[in-house]
C-alpha cells in the first residue's frame, strides 16, 4: 500500500511548485559499508555501478541530478563478521568509475568502525580519519573527500575535532534534545533554530530531516521551515542489506528485510524526486 501510494504521487511534474530561490539541499547516507562488499566480492563486479547499491545511486543522479555524500568507516564488520576488512583494501579497478562520478559523489569519514566507542583514543581517531581519506584518494580521487561530515552518533569532543584537518562543516543532530560534538546546550539550541554557528573555523549546521522509513518526510519537504539550506539523510541499511547477514535468518526474516528495503528505496527515490521538483539544488556545502 505504501509503495503504491508513493508511486501514484509522482504522476505530475511539480518542479518549482514550492516557491523560493537559491534553495540547496545536502543529501547523505550514513553507516555506508558498500566498500566492504566491493572489497570482499570484487570479482563479481567489473564496474562500480554493477553493484546494486551504487547502480541505484547512479540512477537517481541521472534522473534528478542528485548529489550525495556517503559516510563510511575505516573497517567493516558486524556480529556476523569480524572487522578485518578495511577500506584501505579497496581495489583500484573502479578508479575511473569513481572519477566519472566526482561531480555528484563524495565520500567522508564517519567513524573507525560501526560499533560505537565513546572512549576512542585521539591517536586511533586521527589515524582512522587519515587512513580513510588516504584510501579515498587512492581508489577514487582526492577531490571526492568530503569536507562536510556527520560523525557517528554526532560524537566528537574537542580532543577529537582537533585532528579533523580539512573539515569545514559538521552536520548536527536532527533531535532537539541531543547534543552534537563539542556544542554547549546554548549553542545546540542555536543550531536547532537553523542558525549556523562557527567554532574553530568549523561551521555547525542542523540536520533537518531523517528519511529512514518515514513517509511523513515527504510532507515535511513541502514546509521545511525557515532558511534556504536543507539537510536530509538516511542510513545505508535502510536501502541495501548485505546478503552475507542472511545466513542466520529464516524465510520470514529474509522476506521482511527485502520488503523493508524495497519500501525504503521507493521512499528515498521519491524524496530525491520531490527535492528536484521543488527546485532544490543538490549541494555538498563545500
Amino acid at each position: 500500500m505504501l509503495i503504491t501510494s508513493l508511486m501514484c504521487s509522482c504522476g505530475r511534474d511539480r518542479r518549482g511548485e514550492v516557491t523560493g530561490g537559491n534553495k540547496v539541499v545536502h543529501l547523505s547516507i550514513d553507516d555506508v559499508e558498500v566498500f566492504g562488499d566491493l572489497i570482499r566480492h570484487q570479482q563479481d563486479y567489473d564496474s562500480l555501478f554493477q553493484h546494486p547499491f551504487m547502480a541505484f545511486l547512479q540512477e537517481l543522479h541521472s534522473g534528478y541530478g542528485m548529489r550525495v555524500t556517503l559516510y563510511t568507516y575505516e573497517s567493516f564488520g558486524d556480529i556476523y563478521r569480524d572487522d578485518s576488512t578495511r577500506i584501505e583494501d579497496m581495489p583500484q579497478k573502479y578508479k575511473s568509475d569513481f572519477r566519472r562520478a566526482s561531480d555528484w559523489l563524495r565520500i567522508g569519514f564517519h567513524s573507525p568502525r560501526a560499533k560505537f566507542d565513546s572512549i576512542v583514543t585521539v591517536t586511533e581517531f586521527r589515524d582512522s580519519y587519515n587512513n580513510v581519506n588516504s584510501a579515498i584518494a587512492r581508489f577514487a580521487d582526492s577531490s571526492m573527500i568530503a569536507s562536510t561530515l556527520r560523525l557517528h552518533y554526532f560524537f566528537a569532543p574537542d580532543s577529537l575535532l582537533k585532528v579533523l584537518t580539512g573539515v569545514r562543516t559538521l552536520l548536527c543532530a536532527d533531535d532537539k534534545d541531543r547534543l552534537s560534538y563539542n556544542l554547549t546546550t546554548s549553542e545546540a539550541k542555536t543550531v536547532w533554530n537553523r542558525v549556523r554557528i562557527t567554532k574553530n573555523d568549523i561551521s555547525y549546521i542542523r540536520t533537518d530531516l531523517r528519511i529512514d522509513g518515514n513517509p511523513g518526510v515527504l510532507d515535511d519537504l513541502r514546509h521545511p521551515g525557515t532558511g534556504d539550506t536543507l539537510v536530509v539523510f538516511t542510513h545505508e541499511w535502510e536501502l541495501w542489506h548485505n546478503p552475507e547477514t542472511d545466513s542466520t535468518r529464516g524465510i520470514a526474516g529474509k522476506i521482511k528485510i527485502l520488503t523493508s528495503e524495497c519500501v525504503n528505496k521507493v521512499l528515498f527515490k521519491e524524496t530525491v524526486k520531490r527535492l528536484y521538483e521543488y527546485g532544490y539544488d543538490f549541494s555538498f556545502l563545500e
